[in-house]
């Protein structure tokens, strides 16, 4: 059968599994034929799972609250870091200082834009300075190390993973503020998401396509530098001292078999109504995730 996976970002090695199970003939071998897509916004995936156009996505699990549609659930978490907000040395020096803060972030709305502002006010309670912060959030594409090269002061929506190497690796001076330093519920990872509509017609192939991935993280996880070929083979790059730096990184966190995203994001929901920017019921959280 022919599957859509659309992607959150650009293809990258959070993304492995799917590269891994393509080149082991995996899915192949459960009658699965996978096309990646990679998306021009954020919330592609979404969109196009709530319309019937593609059969799975991945995204951040808060999307999931955040953009909630009855259709779409939740197939379990396969990869998760840390992450938050990084800082370039002087975009820091004028957050203590009480300037106004540019934030680049690859989306901006009430739920994320809420989330951000709280985790500097956090921080800044944390140092014992009680007063709100002076933030304007940018809208910028998801190179986040480029846009504070280029003048921005933070980041917002970064992975330890992926920019948190990037900048130790070009020993910029930068400041992390992530989630889990403010006491905030981790998001920083991915969930496997598909149709409620699809998932009812198609269990079957709904489980086959998890384990499929779930196989080709075990392979990965013990075995780097067959991971380090596959990512190289199958997105052309070329072979770079950053790249094999992020593969590295990011092999050991993927997770086999995928964790139960009902019980890991209960206290992210919980979070996100304490925050006010969710109303979502706990009958609507738990119908949220396959039962798989």
């Amino acid at each position: 059968m022919k599957i859509k996976l659309a992607l959150e970002w650009f293809l990258n090695p959070d993304h492995l599994p799917f590269l891994v199970a393509k080149d082991k003939n995996i899915f192949e071998d459960l009658h699965i034929d996978l096309s990646i897509i990679e998306p021009d916004d954020h919330y592609d995936g979404f969109n196009e799972l709530s319309e019937g156009n593609i059969e799975f996505a991945t995204n951040e699990p808060l999307h999931l609250i955040e953009k909630y549609h009855p259709n779409i659930i939740s197939l379990g978490n396969f990869f998760e870091t840390n992450g938050g907000i990084i800082f370039s040395e002087n975009g820091y020096k004028k957050l203590l200082d009480n300037k106004i803060i540019k934030i680049s972030s690859p989306v901006s709305n009430n739920v994320t834009d809420t989330i951000a502002i709280d985790i500097i006010e956090r921080h800044l309670q944390n140092l014992s300075v009680k007063r709100s912060c002076k933030t304007e959030i940018i809208v910028k594409d998801f190179y986040h190390i480029k846009n504070l090269k280029e003048g921005l002061d933070a980041a917002w929506l970064c992975f330890e993973n992926f920019e948190g190497v990037e900048s130790r690796l070009e020993e910029l001076k930068v400041k992390k503020i992530y989630l889990e330093n403010v006491n905030i519920p981790n998001f920083c990872a991915l969930d496997l998401f598909t149709s409620k509509s699809f998932f009812e017609n198609n269990k079957d192939l709904c489980k086959d396509f998890k384990k499929g991935t779930e196989e080709a993280i075990k392979i990965i996880i013990n075995d780097l530098d067959y991971a380090l070929h596959v990512y190289y083979s199958e997105t052309k790059q070329e072979k770079t001292k950053l790249m094999n730096a992020i593969i590295e990184d990011t092999y050991k966190r993927f997770k086999s078999p995928f964790d139960n995203s009902s019980k890991k994001w209960k206290n992210l929901h919980n979070y996100t109504i304490n925050s006010n920017i969710s109303d979502i019921s706990q009958t609507e959280y738990s119908n949220m995730f396959a039962k798989i």
